[in-house]
This record gives C-alpha cells, sequence and structure tokens, in this order.
C-alpha cells in the first residue's frame, strides 16, 4: 500500500517525458504544486514561492502534459502555467467524462533509446484535486509497461492508452503527439497480447461493466462486496441488482454493501445507501451485511510534544480527527475457486456500470485471483465498520441518500469547440448552428499587477457567423496602456491569460485556454533584452550578477520590489570577442543533447527562449543595435557566430521522434539561422568577401558563401 502521490514518482534513473489523463475534477493548483513536482523530481518546495515557479516552469519546458476534465468541474483561478493543458471535454462530444486515468512516459536519463521506456499506467476512483489525493478514502493502482514486465501489465497498460484516443475523440495535437510517441514505444517493445487475470475496462462499451465481469470468468460467486458512495436512485433497482446477478453467473447468497458513513438522530453511524436496494436482495433470499466508511479512519491525532514541560498542566481534550469521504469504488465477486476484483471509477449507479443508455465515460481495472488470495484482498475494506446484518426492515440500518445535485452550472458552453493563444492573441472554433447572436469575450492584461490594478485587454464581440463550423482569430488590444501613467507597463510584451471570460444573452462562463508554441513562453518575463553576454552566462547556467528571475516568473508578471536595474557597461567587452563565444558553445550542445523526448521539449531546445535560434536572434541583434554602454560587435565575429551555431545545429545528435518530428523541426532551426547569416552577408559585403572571412565560409560545408 502506498500514499497515492507516490504513485506518480519516477523509476529510478528515468525523467518524466509526458503525462496525459483524464479526471471529472481538476484542482489546477493542486496539480502543479503536488503531484508534478513528484512527478519531476523537484527539489524546491512550493513553501518557496517564486524559486519553486521557476524551477517547475523550468522542468516543464521539456515536458507535455494533458488533463482531460469535465467542462463543469473546472475551477476557475487555479491555474497559474500555460505549460500544462487543460481540455474539457462537453458532453455533447463524450458521454459524461467520470474516469480517472494517467498514462506517464518516462524516459531513461542519458539515452533516447524508445525500448527502454516506461509507459505507466494510473487508474483508480481519485480525481486529480487536493482531497482526491489527501484526505478521501480512494483505490487505485499503478501498472509499468517496462522492459520485461509481465505480458499480461503490459497488455492492461496498452488497452489503456488504445482506450483512450477512441472514447474522447476529436484528440487535439498535443495528446496525438504524445500518444504517438506512447505507440512508439509499444512498437520497439513488441508483445503479445495477453488478458488471463488481469484487464483494463473502459467503458462506454457494450454491456458496460457487467459484461466485462461475465467475461473474465465463467464460474458463479457466492459473494458480492460492493463499495461505493453512490448508489442507483429510484425506489425499484431490481434492473441494477439483476445485472449484478448476471456478473456473478447467478444470484449470490451474500451482498455486502459498503457506504458512505453518517450520524441518525440517534446519533448511531450508518452507511449512506438505498433501503430499496437493500429490499431488492432480500427479495432473492439473499443474506445482506452493511458496513459505513469510518471517516476517522488512517487519520491521526496530535502527539503529545515531550518538550512542553508545561503540558501536563493543560486541560485535557478528546481528539480531533480531520474527516475523510467515502470515494473509492469497489466490486468482489468471491467463488469457490475464484475472485474477481474490479477497481476504477465506476460508481455503483446506473450511467457508471453502464446500464444506462447514455453511460458515463469510465475506466478500471478487473483481476481474476485464485480463491485462496481473498485474505490480501482485506486491506482494501480496512476503513469498514463492523458488518451488520440486515434481520428486519432495512430503514433501520441506513440512512437515505441525499437528492442528486445537478451540473454545478458555468461550464463549458455548447457552442464553443476550442480556444487557444499565442502570444498575440486568441483563436475561438465554435458551432455556427448554435451560436448565439453575440459572444463577448474577454480576457484579464496580466500586466495591470504592474501598476497595481486588474486590467483587461479590449472587449470582442463575435456574433453568429453563417458557417455551420467556423474558426475566429481575435489580435489582443490593450488601450488602457496608452495612459501617460501606464508607461511601466508597456515595456512588457503582451501576454494573454490563462483563462477567458465569456457572456452572451442568457449565460456566462469562464473557460480555460490552451496555448500555441508553448515553446515560445520563456521562464521569466523581462521589460528589457539582455545582451550577448548574459545569454551566453544563461546557455553556461552561470549565475547572472542580478537574479534574471527577479522581476517575473512563470506566466505571470510579478516584479520584485527595489530590483537594482540591469547594467550594461564597457566590463562586458569579452563578451563580444569570438573566444568568448567559441567557450558558450560547448554550453549550447549540451543543452541539445538534453533535449526531452518530446515533441514540445525537441522544439523548446531548438526554437525557444533559450536555443541556438534564440541566440542567433541576440547574435544578429547586437549586430544592428548595440546597446548603450557596450561595445560595438563587428561583422566578422557576427558571421562567425552564425556558422557556429549553423553547425551546432546541424550536427546535434538528437532524439529521434516518430513520423520525422525530429527532422522537420531541425529544418526549422536551420533555415531561420541560415536566413539571418544569409541576411548578414548582403548586408555587410566588405567583411563578407574578406580573404579571411571568405576561408573560413570554404571549410563550411552548410552551402553558405560569402559571396552574395
Amino acid at each position: 500500500m502506498k500514499r497515492l502521490l507516490e504513485l506518480w514518482a519516477p523509476p529510478a534513473g528515468h525523467r518524466l517525458a509526458s503525462v496525459i489523463a483524464t479526471t471529472y475534477e481538476c484542482q489546477a493548483d493542486f496539480v502543479e504544486e503536488e503531484i508534478l513536482p513528484v512527478a519531476l523530481d523537484l527539489k524546491t518546495p512550493p513553501a518557496r514561492g517564486r524559486d519553486f515557479r521557476v524551477e517547475l516552469e523550468r522542468a516543464l519546458q521539456d515536458v507535455e502534459v494533458t488533463l482531460f476534465l469535465h467542462p463543469d468541474r473546472y475551477l476557475p483561478g487555479l491555474r497559474r502555467s500555460p505549460r500544462i493543458d487543460l481540455m474539457p471535454l462537453p458532453e455533447r462530444r463524450v458521454p459524461k467524462l467520470h474516469a480517472k486515468v494517467s498514462l506517464l512516459r518516462f524516459v531513461p536519463e542519458g539515452t533516447a533509446n524508445y525500448e527502454c521506456q516506461i509507459i505507466r499506467l494510473i487508474v483508480g476512483s481519485a480525481n486529480l484535486t487536493s482531497s482526491g489525493y489527501r484526505s478521501n478514502l480512494e483505490v487505485a493502482i499503478a501498472l509499468d509497461d517496462a522492459p520485461g514486465a509481465d505480458p499480461v501489465v503490459v497488455t492492461a497498460v496498452r488497452d489503456a492508452a488504445a482506450w483512450l484516443p477512441a472514447s474522447l475523440s476529436p484528440i487535439p495535437d498535443q495528446s496525438m503527439r504524445q500518444l504517438r510517441d506512447i505507440d512508439a514505444v509499444f512498437a520497439a517493445r513488441p508483445s503479445p497480447p495477453k488478458r488471463e487475470g488481469l484487464r483494463f475496462v473502459g467503458l462506454p462499451r457494450a454491456g458496460g461493466l457487467i459484461e466485462a465481469l461475465r467475461d473474465v470468468s465463467p464460474r458463479s460467486a457466492h459473494t458480492l462486496t460492493l463499495v461505493s458512495p453512490f448508489w442507483p436512485a429510484g425506489d425499484e433497482p431490481s434492473d441494477v441488482v439483476d445485472a449484478l446477478a448476471r456478473a456473478g453467473r447467478g444470484v449470490p447468497r451474500r451482498v455486502r454493501l459498503v457506504g458512505a458513513s453518517n450520524v441518525d438522530a440517534e446519533g448511531t453511524v450508518r452507511p449512506v445507501m438505498p433501503a430499496a436496494l437493500l429490499s431488492c436482495f432480500l427479495k432473492k433470499k439473499v443474506e445482506v451485511e452493511v458496513a459505513a466508511a469510518d471517516p476517522a479512519h488512517g487519520c491521526g491525532g496530535e502527539e503529545p510534544d515531550d518538550d512542553d514541560e508545561f503540558g501536563a498542566l493543560a486541560p485535557k481534550r478528546a481528539v480531533p480527527f480531520a474527516h475523510r469521504e467515502l470515494h473509492a469504488k469497489l466490486l468482489i465477486l468471491e467463488g469457490d475457486q475464484v475472485v474477481r476484483l474490479a477497481i476504477g471509477s465506476f460508481n455503483l449507479t446506473r450511467k457508471g456500470l453502464g446500464l444506462h443508455g447514455t453511460g458515463n465515460t469510465e475506466a478500471g481495472i478487473v483481476w481474476t485471483l485464485p480463491a485462496a488470495s481473498r485474505d490480501g484482498l482485506k486491506d482494501l475494506l480496512s476503513y469498514a465498520t463492523a458488518w451488520r446484518t440486515v434481520t428486519e426492515t432495512p430503514e433501520k440500518f441506513v440512512i437515505p441518500p441525499p437528492p442528486m445535485d445537478g451540473a454545478v452550472g458555468g461550464g463549458w458552453p455548447d457552442f464553443l469547440l476550442a480556444v487557444a493563444a499565442n502570444r498575440a492573441g486568441l483563436r475561438l472554433e465554435g458551432d455556427g448552428r448554435i451560436w448565439p447572436s453575440s459572444v463577448n469575450v474577454r480576457m484579464r492584461d496580466i500586466r495591470g499587477r504592474l501598476v497595481g490594478q486588474e486590467r483587461w485587454f479590449d472587449d470582442w464581440a463575435v456574433s453568429a457567423p453563417v458557417e455551420d463550423s467556423f474558426t475566429v482569430e481575435l489580435p489582443m488590444v490593450a488601450s488602457w496602456t496608452s495612459a501617460p501613467d501606464m508607461k511601466p507597463a508597456v515595456l512588457y510584451p503582451m501576454l494573454p491569460d490563462l483563462e477567458v471570460h465569456l457572456a452572451w444573452p442568457g449565460g456566462e462562463s469562464v473557460v480555460p485556454v490552451v496555448f500555441d508554441e508553448k515553446h515560445l513562453f520563456p521562464v521569466a518575463e523581462r521589460a528589457a533584452r539582455e545582451d550577448e553576454r548574459a545569454l551566453i552566462d544563461w546557455f553556461l547556467g552561470l549565475r547572472p550578477e542580478f537574479d534574471a528571475d527577479a522581476d517575473g516568473f512563470s506566466h505571470g508578471i510579478d516584479p520584485a520590489e527595489g530590483a537594482p536595474p540591469e547594467r550594461g557597461t564597457g566590463n562586458d567587452i569579452l563578451s563580444y570577442l569570438v573566444r568568448d563565444f567559441v567557450h558558450a558553445l560547448p554550453g549550447v550542445r549540451a543543452g541539445l543533447a538534453e533535449a526531452s523526448m518530446t515533441e514540445t521539449g525537441l522544439r523548446t531546445a531548438l526554437l525557444g527562449t533559450r536555443s541556438p535560434v534564440a541566440l542567433a536572434r541576440e547574435v544578429v541583434e547586437g549586430l544592428r543595435k548595440p546597446r548603450h554602454g557596450t561595445p560595438r560587435k563587428t561583422a566578422v565575429a557576427t558571421i562567425f557566430e552564425l556558422v557556429e551555431l549553423l553547425r551546432v545545429v546541424e550536427d546535434a545528435e538528437l532524439p529521434e521522434l516518430p513520423d520525422a518530428t525530429t527532422s522537420r523541426i531541425r529544418m526549422v532551426a536551420v533555415t531561420e539561422i541560415r536566413s539571418l547569416l544569409v541576411a548578414v552577408l548582403a548586408a555587410h559585403p566588405a567583411a563578407a568577401n574578406s580573404p579571411m572571412l571568405r576561408g573560413f565560409l570554404a571549410t563550411f560545408g552548410g552551402g553558405v558563401h560569402a559571396a552574395t
């Protein structure tokens, strides 16, 4: 038994490359500050604030994270990182998303071979929330498809990877890349399917969970144990009882039910479940036992402090226990020869079991175990109070469930298909058939924090289009920055916010934004361009004279109070000498050699804010517009540096991603650096045609010539 967070820890010698997960509820701040730091093996605690955020964002530059969630369960205002894709899936596209499935891809340190990578499946009842991982009574399992793994485990992981795109269609681009990389791992380690004893079950599917249980064993069961926080509604749940009898290949002799606990008017703890369900079982001459989930299970009180010399004088009080909600979902069928165990996201409701015409999207694992192993399942029920046999009116043994709440509201609007952003604006994709007469779109301008105010970009009004499906581009305009007292904010580049506010006749909503080209988002936003010296230090991993992250971090702009201004003096003259640039090249090569095994990570390494392309742009900018107080760069030095960067990019050993992705990204970087080099050669013909430089270019096999 492990803490749920430990299931996300990387295997020894491996690092996280990709996460693709489904969840009903998602608490973005918990994912960013608790779950991902474990998976990324970060050393800085979240309490360190800025230091932690910078370490997290740097790590996420090389990782792809996509989280699918039910749109009505999105919690605005908790998200901070643009590098995590939050993808709400409306029920008009996907049956109610209730599955909790995570696929993690870990790559070994020092090698990019797909056959050495590990794909981990985490499946169970826990949402990606603080309550799901910290306080609720939950159940989950992690299975690793690793070199030498049991074929049954390998098959379960691969079945989950196949279920995900089939159930969540259409899959966005980043998710398709992630699944393509996962498939490349599977292809590098072929394994014939084997589902005897263990299998992944994803709903919706014909017959739901009931038929999946019938498939795993032809033998009948004498005892059925059910654990669920939610139960079938209605006064006549006989359809559910009959379905469970089919799953057990006949009506079991005994049924044991565990529900959430509550206290009746007399102060007695009883499980929360419908009495009608118990009555249906009793009508079939079944022995019924019930138990409540102990809300204090696993909780601890305050330990006495041995150093407190006055502790003995304090008044004696009862030790308070934290309250734990039951959220685990279990189904155990015990037979004379085998035990069938199912855990996952499926509540004991019609939609959860797949008995309803519009069932939920659910997932779990089903085992078939020898009957002798039933004692090993006791830990799965350790939180249950003493069993009580129902010997008279069922209403005396249970507390009726409260009415089921409807949708939370304010979720993803039906007419909206997707929201994406880049550094220039928003892109909306919508359904023109149901688009309202006009939708007002608003997005906060986070630069307002620089002036201590809440500011917004100018509103957009999107009228009903003619087309059934359409895409509209909305450029960002910030009129508020034109005021004379707002000049400090103008120094910072415009940056889209993490959420968009929508309002239309009869409704409003706040939805998360997915970001294009995340590799172009720097870890730290800076008002002034760094000079070449600082940029080279950045590549070499040296600490600049003043903390490069002191005036901004992550996606937000958060200037530190009293941060010293950047300096630019003649003392930096060595930064413009060729010798100094040569010293920086090993750092550039090392950065490329450590490129992540993801498309996003590779784009970050080759094209991002800390890439050879970014350095090439700074090199050329230093020639065109030398900064005040710094020595002028020569054309010869500029050409030399661009040529060397071109060599590095062309010769770098990079991880080979599927579908020639590596070659395409490398070519983009080569093309841009080459175009910068050609432009400098054309602008400085005297230097380009000097004998010394012509001789140097002759040794370069990239097809660039001094003559223009």
